[in-house]
């Protein structure tokens, strides 16, 4: 294992998180000023309900990353760039047929999900959202070939650029065009991501053609086989959001699906640092799985170990910090924001510790399982939003999904440990117990410090405070947890390469 590989593509998707959630910030705070929060979940109900033509995707990207990183590990150059150049075909083809037969039976859709004062404006920007998620769906294949070469680096990079790009053309044409702004400025991102990733991928594999035009049946069975589960996996992913959205545009209102958009796309993009850097692991553990299995139930350990060490204070500054994002994002204590913010927070955190297994699952093609738990959330979601929606509007709708993430993530991990013979202590280690004492702790002075001087004194002066009072009770014991020895290690060891 490149240990200095692995250093260098996690500080990137770290930068990334970084500077895509800036952007976010900034990109959400201009749209609640410009188009309003109901017009905002119009937008996400649109973006949800096109997500279903994403099935022409047919797990391709998934599969890519593995047999990129699998061809590269065994140097076979030819192969690397039979699977790519098939996979861009395959998803672009069929991709595009789906979206074309998906438009008439998604807007009717649109019709039984959205009040009717939204759904003038969402069938208006309907068709682009639709041709951003196809170009959206050909530049994934590029992203995932970068991955599987293992420079999720320069996918940071690209993914960085192209967040930049979408919120300068968001500044340039909503003031001019309005609502369908919003739609033109998604269909110039996807196009600069589509091109500029080809370039990049390009670039990283001198070997591909200059244009990907040739298809090979073989290449084409191979991912196909690995990629069935891939293939039900991406369905139920696909309905997540829109049936959630589906759901609280029902049992709450425009308002609700606008914050509930808000909460849901802080919490994954502050969440999606650790994922990614997490996801390093899949290319790392399909190139173990062809020179050194035996390997592995370590590297799952101390993956696990590290994400809980990291994960802990992290997701407990998240809580800490929502009312206060509240403040600075929305201009005020928004209620319903917080409490979906707290809520995801907490399913979005446990679903998280299921990311080792679940990657582990991905490099070594064993998939059952994680299909298992896509099942499993979505049906979930289905029942218990209906059930909970009816019963206490859209806060049950959002608590129901909660449930649904945590129930379902835990098929993953509990399956990964029985199929390995891995104990399930490992998962509530004693030595991380002082930690998560102390980040629980933090969590709560610091969410009292706001409630005792919210109105008091400043945001400039409240949120140093709470975040001071965070850390210094969490610090001490983040630094003498028997992980930070070993990150110094890693660290070392990656400054120590990169000088030679």
């Amino acid at each position: 294992m490149d240990k200095k590989t692995i250093l260098r593509n996690a500080t990137m998707t770290l930068v990334q998180v970084l500077l895509s959630g800036a952007i976010l910030f900034l990109l959400y705070r201009y749209l609640l000023k410009n188009i309003g929060v109901e017009l905002l979940g119009v937008w996400s109900v649109v973006l949800a309900t096109t997500m279903a033509a994403k099935i022409g995707e047919m797990g391709f990207s998934g599969s890519v990353v593995k047999f990129v990183a699998k061809y590269m590990a065994r140097r076979d150059s030819k192969k690397v760039s039979e699977i790519i150049e098939t996979a861009v075909i395959s998803v672009a083809i069929t991709n595009g047929v789906i979206t074309v037969l998906a438009y008439i039976p998604l807007r009717i859709l649109l019709k039984y999900i959205l009040p009717s004062k939204g759904l003038e404006a969402a069938l208006t920007v309907f068709p682009y959202a639709l041709i951003s998620l196809w170009m959206n769906a050909v530049a994934g294949v590029f992203q995932s070939g970068l991955d599987g070469c293992q420079r999720i680096d320069l996918r940071s990079i690209l993914l960085i650029g192209g967040g930049a790009f979408y919120f300068f053309a968001v500044i340039l044409l909503v003031p001019d065009y309005g609502f369908i702004g919003l739609a033109y400025a998604q269909v110039m991102q996807a196009s600069v991501l589509t091109f500029v990733g080809w370039l990049l991928l390009k670039r990283e594999l001198s070997f591909l053609q200059a244009v990907p035009l040739r298809w090979f049946r073989s290449a084409f069975t191979e991912m196909w086989t690995y990629s069935v589960n891939f293939q039900v996996n991406s369905i139920m992913t696909v309905l997540y959001d829109p049936i959630t959205k589906a759901l609280l545009s029902n049992f709450g209102g425009l308002a609700m699906v606008g914050y509930y958009e808000m909460a849901n796309r802080m919490v994954l993009q502050l969440r999606a640092g650790i994922v990614s850097a997490n996801q390093v692991l899949v290319p790392t553990i399909a190139g173990l799985m062809e020179n050194s299995p035996e390997r592995l139930r370590f590297v799952y350990y101390e993956n696990y170990r590290l994400l809980l060490y990291l994960s802990l204070p992290y997701f407990a500054a998240i809580m800490m910090s929502v009312p206060l994002i509240s403040d600075l994002w929305i201009g005020h204590y928004e209620s319903i924001f917080v409490m979906f913010s707290i809520l995801l927070t907490i399913g979005w955190f446990l679903n998280l510790m299921a990311g080792p297994s679940y990657f582990a699952n991905l490099g070594t093609g064993r998939l059952r399982w994680n299909t298992a738990s896509h099942i499993s959330i979505a049906m979930l979601n289905i029942i218990l939003g209906v059930a909970l929606g009816s019963a206490f509007g859209g806060i049950g709708v959002v608590i129901a999904w909660t449930i649904s993430l945590i129930l379902g993530s835990a098929v993953v991990i509990v399956s990964y440990h029985v199929e390995n013979h891995i104990a399930f202590c490992i998962l509530f280690p004693g030595e991380t117990s002082r930690l998560a004492i102390a980040s629980a702790c933090g969590m709560l002075f610091g969410l009292l410090i706001y409630g005792k001087f919210n109105g008091v004194i400043s945001i400039s002066w409240l949120v140093p405070s709470c975040m001071v009072v965070f850390f210094a009770m969490v610090i001490p014991f983040f630094w003498m947890h028997p992980m930070t020895k070993r990150m110094k290690e890693w660290i070392a060891l990656g400054f120590k390469r990169h000088t030679r």
